[in-house]
């Protein structure tokens, strides 16, 4: 369930994102990554490619958007796989902040607080989507 809360949180990011601001976030946070590591001879690793090609995140004509359904993403083939759409997720949770449902957060300690609260507690994936769609929209119903 770990991925699913991450694909909602960042999908809600983008979809709040009215400025710029978390592309702008995640672009700085590779462009450090990436100078880290050439300094340290290591290949540097380009999360944002590797979610645009997998087709979780989708440039479109109005930004991005974000595929929370892990059933439609391209993770089967020769393009990157489910690890690396993980490490790509965590390092959006982590450039960016969830600020719409109280206390600011890094995206991670917001999808974190998720887990912590609610793992366990439901018997199908189908009922833990619904209960993330209404915890990534702070239990409003709007999302």
């Amino acid at each position: 369930m770990k991925i699913a809360i991450d694909a909602h949180v960042i999908q809600e990011m983008f979809a709040r994102d009215t400025d710029g601001s978390v592309m702008e976030n995640i672009e700085d946070y590779y462009e450090e990554r990436r100078e880290d590591e050439e300094a340290k001879g290591l290949e540097p690793f380009d999360g944002m490619e590797v979610l645009l090609e997998s087709g979780v995140l989708i440039e479109t004509a109005e930004g991005y958007r974000v595929v929370a359904d892990q059933d439609e993403w391209d993770i089967r083939g020769p393009g990157p796989g489910e690890s690396e759409v993980r490490q790509a997720m965590i390092h959006v949770l982590e450039a960016s902040k969830v600020d719409w449902c109280g206390e600011p957060m890094k995206g991670y300690e917001f999808s974190d607080l998720y887990l912590d609260s609610y793992w366990g507690a439901f018997d199908t994936r189908e009922e833990y989507v619904a209960s993330i769609a209404d915890y990534v929209d702070c239990g409003t119903g709007e999302s």
